[in-house]
Formats: C-alpha cells, structure tokens, sequence
C-alpha cells in the first residue's frame, strides 16, 4: 500500500507539472475497511472477512470548458490474492497488481450552452428507477443538457464489441428526461433499448416517475416497463414477453429523523408460452436505499455479499415480487448516528413459466435491520451494523425448513 500512495503521489505531481498554470486538480473517494459475518441460504457455513477498499478519483480542470478524469479503484481484501491473481494483494508481502479503473474519461462544456459531452468510460444509470434497468460503469458517450424547461440526459454505450469484423456487438441506447414544476413537482421519463446482435434480440425499457413534496412529507411512484424481442433470424419471432414494476415510497421527515414507507410489485411470468420476467439490461445497485442488506442491497457492500436476494431469487427469476419496507434514520448528538430498516418479502407466483421451477411457497421471509455509528475528527467514521432474516418456504429444500440469514458489519469509512 506504501508503494501505491507513493506511485499516486508522483503521479499527481507530473500530472500537475505537465498541466497548464491555470489547471485545477482534485483528488477525491474514499478508503473502505470492513470486518464482516454472514450467512446467506446458499451458502452452508458462516463467511468472515476483513473487506478492505481504497476509491481514487483524480479530476484535472483544464479550464472552464474541459476536465480530465480518473476513477481508479484498489481491493486489498485482508489475507486474499489480487482480483486478476497477479501478486499477494492483501496477502502477506503484498505487492499485488490490482489497481482498476472504474472511470476514465473526458468532459466537455460546450460555451455559452447548458450542454456538456462526456466520452470514455464513465458512471451511467436510470435515474428515478431504484437502479432496475441499468447503473454502472460503462464505455461510451454521454450528451446532457437543457431543452426549455426538460433537462435531457442521453447516453450511448457498447456493452460488448464482439469479433470486429462480425455484427455481433451488444449495443446500448438510454434517456433520461426530467423536469419540476417549482419546488413540489417533479416528473422524470426513462427509455432505453439493448441491442444484442449476437443473441438476436433486444430488450426495450420504458419508464415514468412522479414526486410530490408538501412541507415535510414527500411522496414518489414510479412505473416501469420492458419488452423483449428475439429473432432467430429465419424473419420469424422466436421469442417474445414482456413485464412491469409498480413502486410506490412515502417519506416524512420527523423531529429525530427521517422516515420512508416503500412498496413495490413486479410481475410474474405465468405464460410458458412468452418470457414475461423482468431482468435488467445490466443492474449492479438495485434497491439499495431502504437500510437493508440481506433481501435488498446492501448499500456499502464492497467484495462482500451484496444481498439482493428478493430481486435475484424472485423478481428476476419469473416469480414476481412484493416488497413492504420502512426504514429511516434518528438524529443524535455528539456526531453519532443511527439507521433502521425492516421488510417483507413474497413472490407473486410460485412457479415460472413452464412451470419447471415450482417453490413450497411464495414467502420469502422478513428482515430487520439497525446500523450506529460515530463519526472522529469529522471524518473517521465508524459504525457496526446488523441484519437478521427469517427466510420463508420459499427457499424450503423437500421436507428441510431453511436457516434464518444475518450478516453484522463493523465499518470504518473515510471519505475524503
């Protein structure tokens, strides 16, 4: 780790003399370490690591229209081999070949305009949309900016290039449009469209969301809808469905903190003769803010078990899916805080189409949550959170009921 600092310093410093006078430069992220316990269905035996993250992002302002940038990312997790197996990582001796480049791109302020053009590999996602269809990194380009009163937000990405010089590319195209009626309204639009010429198919989004905020209540739905379409190239469908998510969230804002209700359904696929589920063109951080980590995501997982397991297991297997969560914060002095989650969880069928995969039920069980922690020196921040799930019949193996699920965290998080 002494070596990377020092190699990222150096870095910074030819960077800083080869820029113009005028340059800015800022290094922002966040170092990550978490001691962790789990124990998932899937998995037989409790899991113990020590999850260890440093996130570098170095933005060079050239001027005022063209910044450079560089997201790099080192997973050292204690006692483990580097990602790409190259050296000891955070095994002992270290000097593992693991840095990773999330982002590295450039942006473009077009003079005089609202519009801004970002090309390379750079964070990208449907916004309003609990992160259903698509949220990360990817290579592309990015134009946003105004149109009248509607911000616009447009992205085209190459998920995979295939052989060259064979059309059989994964090809991206997303939009998002958003626009607010004063300080109460707000309406956003999503489309996005998957061209994958190598499998034949594409998959079509399409999504609205509306929020109302009056005084201290604020309430959000959104609806969301996607279709598929596979061609076997004869000028024949081959395969065709289509599916849809219902979500509905109120929140409040208390004397001692914040609180949210949230609901959402999806649809379940019950014709064998289509593919009506709905999977995403490439999620990564779906429903990652109701303070729960072992249902939904786990909104500071690094290398460790992201959770998920009602929108893998159930939503986008073709069971459907209902959610019930409250969560919320509680305000407490002398920089401590708290975070508190539970929910409930079933499938809307028990069987996908086809009926090939049948469950004992449709319960997937229920999870309560609760975080504290205590931040030093403004920065160091230190928390222990916990998580505890009685899974249902859902996930029941013949006549063997499943094991209860928990995972405790104790977390040290810098950001900076």
């Amino acid at each position: 780790m002494k070596k990377l600092v020092l190699a990222l310093i150096a870095l910074g410093a030819i960077v800083a003399v080869a820029s113009p006078a005028f340059a800015e430069i800022k290094l922002n992220g966040y170092y990550r370490l978490q001691g962790q316990a789990q124990s998932f269905t899937a998995v037989e035996d409790t899991e113990t690591m020590f999850d260890n993250r440093l996130r570098l992002k170095m933005t060079d302002t050239l001027n005022d229209y063209i910044s450079v940038v560089y997201y790099g990312e080192v997973d050292t997790p204690w006692g483990m081999t580097s990602k790409g197996g190259v050296g000891g990582g955070g095994q002992v001796a270290a000097d593992g070949v693991n840095v990773e480049t999330k982002n590295a791109y450039v942006n473009f302020k077009l003079p005089d305009t609202s519009w801004s053009v970002t090309t390379g590999v750079q964070g990208w996602g449907a916004s309003g949309f609990e992160y259903l269809v698509i949220a990360d990194d990817m290579a592309g380009l990015n134009a946003a900016g105004d149109l009248g009163p509607v911000k616009v937000d447009f992205m085209y990405s190459k998920f995979n290039e295939g052989v060259k010089t064979t059309w059989d590319d994964v090809d991206f195209y997303g939009l998002n449009l958003g626009m607010k009626a004063g300080d109460t309204v707000g309406l956003k639009a999503f489309l996005g469209y998957k061209d994958d010429n190598a499998a034949q198919n594409t998959d079509m989004f399409v999504g609205l969301n509306g929020d109302v905020k009056i005084a201290d209540i604020g309430l959000e739905a959104f609806v969301l809808y996607k279709s598929l379409v596979a061609d076997d190239g004869t000028g024949a469908v081959d395969e065709e469905g289509s599916a849809w998510v219902a979500d509905l969230k109120g929140k409040m804002k208390m004397p001692f903190g914040n609180m949210k209700a949230h609901f959402a359904y999806f649809s379940a696929d019950d014709d064998a003769t289509d593919k009506n589920t709905f999977d995403p063109a490439y999620g990564a951080y779906e429903y990652a803010s109701d303070n729960l980590m072992i249902f939904l995501t786990d909104v500071y997982y690094n290398n460790g078990g992201q959770g998920g397991l009602a929108i893998k297991d159930a939503a986008y297997e073709g069971y459907g899916l209902m959610l019930l969560t409250v969560s919320g914060d509680v305000k407490m002095g002398n920089d401590m805080y708290a975070k508190y989650g539970a929910g409930y969880f079933a499938a809307v069928d028990n069987t996908t189409n086809n009926e090939v995969a049948t469950t004992k039920s449709k319960d997937l069980g229920f999870e309560v949550d609760a975080m504290i922690g205590k931040k030093f020196a403004e920065k160091y921040d230190l928390s222990l959170r916990g998580a505890y799930a009685v899974a249902g019949d859902f996930y029941k193996v013949g006549t063997d009921s499943p094991d209860d699920m928990f995972k405790v965290v104790a977390m040290l998080n810098v950001g900076f």
